[in-house]
């Protein structure tokens, strides 16, 4: 006997949170609370009889269940998205679809391109914004912002935006801070990566040593990315380990200040990545030259800095 669906708000809460790996991040692609993604995802597994997800303290996982019915929505919203996309596109549009992960997305990439739509009126972009890797190579996205060491597969790997970081705090705690080992007493704000692929410490490791000094013991709190912990400074008075596009506004507005002049720059970067032969097309020219605009404004926050790898040697200018 045939059992009706789910409602499709469900199938679709639980596609984003299934893709993202996160109810937190499902919520804000979804514009909606936390509580009503794990309301939704409740509801499915009351019809299933089963659990989606295995819930952790700062985490989840899919369950087989979970990942059987993944395997099929993903694909099949995604299929979606693109019918409806293409049925809204008059005739002479050129729809461009690109991925990348959200807060280079949001605070790099996104303000670039509408500053010069202008330019390209005709292309409209579907984004995909996630932190997984998409299949450029299939022609499931037609251009990528991806953070990587060096290119790697069949692909065009153009050199985009570097990043650095360095200590920043609220302007009114930054007239107590003098020295680097006066930083733990303020509070440091730590997130779990590494900088680059295998490096094997973190950034606030890498920062201090360049300072001569021990790395940190303790942090006052542990965020799970960079933009949280930007977050996190302006809110508390604590230390974070940030800069470039992560926080270009709040050290715009002076709502944060860079504590000293030395700032650690990983190896690997931001890359705009596309199928061979297409980043001679006019709307990859056109993504490039924008985002690569944005980057310079971005960089001129890093003047007069010391820029460092993480292993100590200078940054090539």
């Amino acid at each position: 006997m045939k059992k009706r669906l789910p409602s499709l708000t469900a199938l679709r809460t639980f596609e984003c949170a299934a893709r993202n790996l996160s109810f937190a991040r499902a919520s804000k692609e979804l514009a909606v609370t936390p509580a009503a993604v794990g309301f939704q995802i409740r509801q499915l597994e009351e019809e299933l009889g089963g659990a989606l997800f295995i819930r952790k303290h700062r985490a989840v996982e899919l369950t087989e269940k979970g990942k059987t019915l993944s395997a099929r929505l993903v694909p099949a919203f995604k299929s979606i998205h693109r019918a409806w996309n293409n049925a809204l596109e008059p005739d002479d549009m050129t729809l461009m679809r690109v991925s990348g992960p959200a807060k280079a997305v949001h605070s790099w990439v996104m303000p670039a391109l509408a500053r010069a739509q202008a330019q390209m009126p005709d292309v409209r972009i579907s984004w995909d914004i996630s932190k997984q890797t998409r299949d450029v190579a299939s022609g499931c996205v037609d251009l990528a912002v991806r953070w990587a060491l060096e290119p790697e597969g069949d692909l065009h790997w153009e050199p985009a935006l570097r990043t650095w970081f360095t200590p920043l705090v609220q302007a009114e705690a930054a007239r107590f801070l003098f020295r680097p080992e006066d930083l733990p007493a303020q509070g440091l704000i730590g997130v779990e990566y590494m900088l680059d692929p295998g490096q094997g410490e973190s950034a606030w490791d890498a920062w201090f040593r360049a300072m001569g000094l021990a790395p940190p013991l303790d942090f006052a709190v542990m965020c799970s990315d960079t933009a949280s912990a930007v977050d996190t400074a302006v809110a508390t008075g604590h230390v974070a380990l940030a800069g470039s596009f992560l926080a270009s506004d709040p050290l715009e507005r002076g709502t944060l200040v860079a504590l000293f002049d030395t700032a650690i720059m990983p190896r690997s970067r931001f890359w705009l990545v596309c199928r061979k032969g297409w980043e001679s097309s006019a709307e990859f020219r056109w993504f490039l030259e924008a985002v690569m605009e944005e980057a310079k404004r971005i960089d001129r926050l890093a003047a007069g800095m010391r820029l460092l790898h993480p292993d100590g040697t200078p940054v090539a200018t």
